[in-house]
């Protein structure tokens, strides 16, 4: 995500629609990274034999945060995608129907 969003940060201005959500995308990742490192490695520290389920616990929701948020960042970039294809599909359309037009045209003349 960090990588996404440096290269849309290059491509574009820096303030714009595009920028912003692919920031707050890794922003957001950062810390849902963080929050999962802690948890995991808070896991590690605890006795297996005294705690287990605190143990597990705490590697549940490790992963389960990791697991959550990269569901959400792949909805994110197949909206975005999604979008690219319709507005691609819409420009080719506009260019078909000029085409038409212009082949409808033609044809009166001649």
């Amino acid at each position: 995500t960090s990588s996404c969003a440096v290269y849309t940060m290059h491509g574009g201005k820096w303030l714009s629609q595009k920028n912003m959500k692919w920031m707050s995308a890794s922003i957001i990742s950062f810390l849902v990274s963080l929050y999962s490192l802690a948890l995991w490695t808070e896991s590690k520290f605890v006795d297996e034999e005294r705690a287990y389920e605190l143990k597990t616990t705490l590697s549940m929701k490790h992963r389960v945060a990791e697991i959550v948020w990269g569901g959400v960042l792949l909805l994110v970039l197949a909206l975005t995608i999604k979008e690219r294809i319709d507005v691609a599909v819409d420009k080719t359309s506009q260019v078909i129907e000029r085409c038409r037009s212009g082949l409808e045209k033609q044809a009166k003349q001649s």
